[in-house]
């Protein structure tokens, strides 16, 4: 199968998707997931990996390019020198296998004690915090320097990026 990058209009994926299913080919739209305040709350929110931008799947010999173009939500397909090219294999699996069955991006960094390592999601998100004591494959007991106290905390091993 072949895979090439489509432009969409904002804030168009799901529309774009919805209708190039209808029309029988493969669409694939990596996530990430997101934690934004809202008020008092913190809320996790599934973004698209690459904004304005999904992945179409076909095997078709001949695409209709007119076709696509028009689809509702997609703005255009992306050319080379005005030529429609796919990408490269190795390059989409390696994106591909990076993703959950549902598209969402997994974490594939594994921290070890005494790392530095940014919280991804939560209350803490963004926070910097130094790995104290690794329970297991899910529980990370980690310090987090706020306010000039130094607390002590558990977050999920998959929240966890490690920094350089």
């Amino acid at each position: 199968m072949d895979w090439y990058i489509l432009q969409i209009k904002p804030n168009g994926h799901k529309l774009a998707q919805e209708h190039l299913h209808r029309q029988g080919f493969n669409v694939f739209l990596p996530l990430l997931m997101n934690t934004s305040k809202r008020g008092t709350k913190f809320v996790n929110k599934l973004k698209p990996l690459f904004p304005g931008y999904i992945f179409l799947g076909t095997d078709l010999e001949t695409i209709p390019w007119k076709s696509i173009n028009s689809t509702r939500g997609v703005s255009k397909a992306v050319t080379l020198d005005g030529h429609y090219r796919s990408i490269a294999s190795e390059v989409f699996e390696g994106l591909r296998s990076r993703c959950d069955h549902n598209g969402i991006v997994k974490k594939m960094d594994n921290v070890k004690f005494g790392d530095r390592a940014r919280i991804e999601t939560g209350p803490f998100a963004d926070f910097i915090c130094n790995v104290e004591k690794i329970e297991d494959r899910h529980r990370v007991w980690v310090l987090l320097h706020i306010l000039r106290q130094k607390i002590r905390t558990t977050v999920s091993a998959n929240n966890l990026s490690k920094l350089d």
